[in-house]
């Protein structure tokens, strides 16, 4: 079987978001035959039911050009007639196609094949199956696995358990997404916050609302397995194929219902509005039962999926002497344009050229001299509360599916590390697990800058820009003449976005929220993609704080995923420190599954 990657085809269509995936191997087929034929001598001859014999794997949208084209991954099946594979790669190489042989992992995707059997985190083919192929049940004598958060990382710890037999026990300290997104509604619309059920607490996890996102570089068989499940869950087929896959917020809800009931009916106990609050050990500081707010729940493993904003639980756990560490991460600023604008902007060949309507354009920029970049990028979003806690306040951003809204929106953000921090002059910051004391107290400063009531301090970029070369001129070595002298000025632009956030913005001087090291850093990268992407800064605000980009601390953990300091402690996902997102949360669930699963099954 031969792959063949970086194959580009015109787009014509007027929407090549709508296109089904069977539809578009069709459309891949013809034009690959058709330009097989033009441009070599050997013809159709080699290939024989050719549109029959293809998988896309990968897709997407190449915009440097002025004419934009599909950029395909493509898996494809020869009748050979007397040519092997190095012939036929060979013949396409002649006329410039790039092919190499299929590896055995992408010849499993070619048949749909997504087994899920792991050992030390490992896939592993030989796992223990009964005559009819299927994996041996669970039996009253298990251990028992408690698994808390059902976020990604637990919610694929618990499929893979049962997949293999394990019934676990899940509690999530939020509500179900049907009467969580009640709670966040009328955070949005009211202010009103409910500290166990928001947009970062209950089903699915923070990510349910944040677009969906399921972008990873992580080069894992576990990837297409979470793909395909998600996909047999309810979620658009095309996040098999694209190269930025999103299910979007409002799909997910119907997702996680359906994940939910596959759950229960495989056998698994799902409790909602039950938070973990302690544990305890026996005389080898082994798990023996979880403390909840409800009752003691006797447990052989426990698997912590509580996500990186349960501060109550980092808590607990510098009070069991369980080890963390700070680890460094990032703060910043939302900023939002006009989805047109940014649409433009990056789009080289300009917006509706050819009849094309597209739902908005991705970027991704950083900057070389300053350390900050763009994170978490949504178009036709919105800005969002993604408050984890009474009277702080941290933001996020979001798409639904369509992203059509009028604003697009990213994290402009830089890192925060030790050695940063470390010259703040505070103690407590520079202790294990100190940076959730640095990132509480930004939170709370922003709070108190929105007014209160959840509302969320914003400035017009052009404006914090000018605050901080005033503030910190002889410590950046910012040219300010030079700054003012850009193509598109200091001056607000004439697209400038209203702020989308809800419930309320309110006016603030930005700069005042952080420390200078991270003003320094964002305002001089600010400057830079303004210099590269002409109107970026004038035609924007900033809507403050965004905190949220990964884990502030890592919960250690050995090379078998069980904590360092507890045994039958499995930390996992992105509260653990060791991923970031929906897809590498879910791949770290299901390792540490698997690592459990090992010492059961």
């Amino acid at each position: 079987m031969i792959l063949i990657y970086d194959f580009k085809i015109p787009v014509k269509r007027k929407n090549p978001e709508t296109t089904e995936l069977e539809k578009e191997e069709e459309i891949f087929s013809d034009y690959f035959l058709k330009y097989f034929n033009e441009k070599s001598s050997e013809g159709i001859n080699y290939i024989k039911n050719f549109r029959h014999k293809i998988k896309i794997i990968k897709k997407s949208l190449d915009f440097r050009q002025r004419e934009p084209k599909n950029v395909y991954k493509v898996l494809i099946k020869f009748d050979f007639s007397g040519k092997n594979e190095d012939d036929i790669i060979n013949i396409l190489a002649g006329i410039g196609i790039k092919a190499r042989k299929a590896s055995y992992e992408e010849e499993k995707l070619f048949y749909e094949e997504n087994s899920l059997y792991f050992e030390n985190g490992r896939q592993n083919e030989n796992a223990e199956k009964t005559d009819n192929n299927k994996t041996k049940k669970n039996n009253c004598n298990k251990p028992a696995v408690l698994i808390t958060g059902m976020g990604p990382a637990g919610i694929f710890a618990a499929v893979y358990l049962l997949k293999h037999g394990i019934r676990p026990v899940l509690i999530e300290k939020g509500k179900c997404v049907e009467e969580r997104i009640k709670d966040v509604n009328a955070l949005l619309n009211k202010g009103k916050f409910n500290k166990k059920s928001n947009v970062v607490f209950g089903e699915g996890g923070a990510g349910t609302f944040s677009d969906g996102k399921l972008t990873t570089r992580k080069d894992d068989a576990a990837v297409s397995f979470v793909l395909n499940f998600l996909v047999k869950m309810g979620a658009d087929k095309k996040i098999l194929v694209e190269h930025k896959p999103h299910v979007g917020s409002d799909i997910l809800i119907d997702v996680l219902r359906n994940i939910r009931n596959y759950l229960t009916d495989g056998g698994a106990q799902i409790f909602f509005g039950e938070e973990l609050k302690d544990f305890d050990t026996d005389d080898n500081n082994r798990i023996v039962s979880a403390v909840t707010d409800k009752r003691i729940i006797s447990a052989d493993f426990l698997i912590l999926a509580a996500g990186s904003n349960s501060i109550d639980t980092y808590e607990m756990l510098k009070r069991k002497n369980v080890f963390l560490e700070n680890k460094p991460f990032a703060v910043g600023f939302r900023i939002e344009h006009k989805r047109n604008f940014i649409d433009s902007l990056f789009f080289k060949g300009g917006r509706n050229k050819n009849d094309l309507k597209f739902s908005g354009v991705y970027y991704n920029v950083s900057s070389k001299e300053y350390g900050g970049y763009s994170f978490c990028m949504c178009p036709g979003g919105v800005v969002i509360n993604s408050s984890s806690g009474e009277n702080i306040l941290s933001v996020n951003g979001m798409s639904y599916s369509s992203r059509d809204l009028e604003n697009s929106n990213s994290a402009i953000v830089a890192a925060v590390r030790a050695d940063m921090v470390a010259l703040l002059d505070k103690k407590e910051y520079s202790l294990d697990g100190g940076f959730l004391s640095f990132r509480k107290d930004l939170e709370i400063k922003a709070f108190n800058a929105g007014g209160g009531g959840y509302g969320a301090p914003y400035q017009y970029t052009p404006e914090y820009i000018a605050d901080v070369i005033g503030k910190t001129e002889k410590e950046t070595g910012f040219n300010v003449n030079s700054a003012l002298k850009s193509d598109s000025g200091i001056k607000r632009g004439n697209l400038i976005p209203e702020p989308s956030y809800k419930p309320s913005v309110k006016y603030f001087n930005l700069f005042e929220l952080i420390p200078d090291f991270i003003n320094r850093s964002i305002a001089g990268s600010l400057i830079e993609f303004d210099k590269k992407y002409k109107g970026f800064v004038p035609n924007s605000v900033l809507t403050a704080i965004e905190t949220g980009t990964s884990s502030a601390v890592r919960i250690k953990r050995g090379k078998d995923y069980e904590s360092l300091s507890v045994k039958g402690l499995y930390p996992c996902g992105e509260g653990s420190g060791y991923s970031g997102g929906i897809i590498t949360s879910a791949i770290d669930g299901i390792k540490c599954a698997a690592a459990v699963a090992n010492k059961i099954i």
